[in-house]
């Protein structure tokens, strides 16, 4: 999850403002990172007297990619303009690691498609929000969250104007209210933009207690976006080569919930499984049928997931 953070700006009005959109507090000298406006003159003399292990994100122009580039500059800390949802990730990258505190972002993805990710994040969403406040987002574009919770979300397309400035209480209006407790977020038929989705997950934490992300594939960029915000990352998988070889690309440091689905093996090529689901058909068909919350033994194992991140939330 993005932590309130102080940024140390160095650069004009509209760099400064970029950063106030993204959620932080804008400072000139003190702050956890430093982004610097590279153009300015100004800013760059200032960058200059400031410690050098403070980490640094650059705004440059696009006649500067060739200069930073045979500097060495780490490409994920420059970026071209002053764009709000572009600098975002770049600064959410460079923040310092802070301990842990309580899950409140939880992201669900999978290696490969048909894995159970939507089925999953829906359940997930309907328990936890029988004990606590959820706002579930689904981030995929297809529409199929509220089609299994029986909703009308508004498109991502119709809310791509307020990327910027989508605050907690534009989303509490915007957001359909499917039950006591649990609304959504995303319609079909578009995935929303970088920029969107930052700003609806941080909107969403000023209205409820826990945030769910219903994300693409994995590898997708969309899903290392919301990843970078999350506390919690979620991953189904199957043990198939082509699961495995996904799972492989992990870097070893990356802290997931390895969920086997379908499948009662403890490992998935080198990760340990968190958790399996395990292979029910009969419930699965009912639950499509009805599309109401999944029973059965795969509806046990969901409940049992949703305690233990009960547990990591509190």
């Amino acid at each position: 999850m993005i932590p309130s953070a102080r940024i140390c700006v160095l650069g004009g009005e509209e760099l400064a403002s970029a950063v106030v959109a993204l959620g932080f507090e804008p400072s000139e000298d003190g702050g956890e990172v430093v982004v610097i406006d590279l153009r300015d003159a100004a800013a760059r003399s200032r960058a200059a007297s400031l410690p050098t292990a403070r980490p640094r994100v650059f705004t440059i122009g696009t006649d500067q990619r060739e200069l930073v580039a045979a500097l060495g500059v780490d490409a994920s800390r420059v970026v071209v303009g002053c764009d709000a949802p572009q600098l975002g990730p770049a600064i959410i990258a460079a923040l310092p690691a802070r301990h842990r505190s309580a899950t409140r972002v939880v992201v669900v993805t999978s290696v490969r498609g048909a894995a159970g990710r939507t089925l999953l994040a829906t359940n997930l969403a309907v328990r936890l929000a029988l004990r606590r406040h959820v706002c579930l987002i689904d981030a995929t574009g297809t529409g199929a969250a509220t089609w299994w919770l029986r909703a009308e979300a508004r498109p991502w397309s119709a809310l791509e104007g307020l990327a910027s400035e989508l605050s907690s209480d534009q989303l509490s209006v915007l957001a359909e209210q499917v039950a006591p407790g649990l609304r959504v977020v995303g319609g079909p038929s578009a995935a929303p933009s970088d920029g969107l989705l930052l700003a609806a997950m941080r909107a969403a934490l000023g209205l409820d207690d826990i945030v769910i992300v219903d994300a693409p594939l994995v590898v997708d960029h969309l899903t290392r976006q919301a990843r970078a915000m999350a506390d919690r990352t979620i991953l189904l998988a199957y043990d198939d080569p082509l699961s495995l070889a996904a799972i492989a690309s992990l870097a070893p440091s990356e802290e997931v919930w390895m969920i086997a689905s379908q499948s009662r093996l403890p490992r998935l090529g080198q990760r340990d499984a968190f958790r399996s689901l395990p292979r029910d058909e009969s419930a699965v068909a009912v639950a499509l049928e009805r599309r109401q919350q999944i029973g059965g033994q795969l509806g046990h194992a969901y409940d049992e997931l949703a305690e233990l991140l009960l547990i990591d939330a509190s």
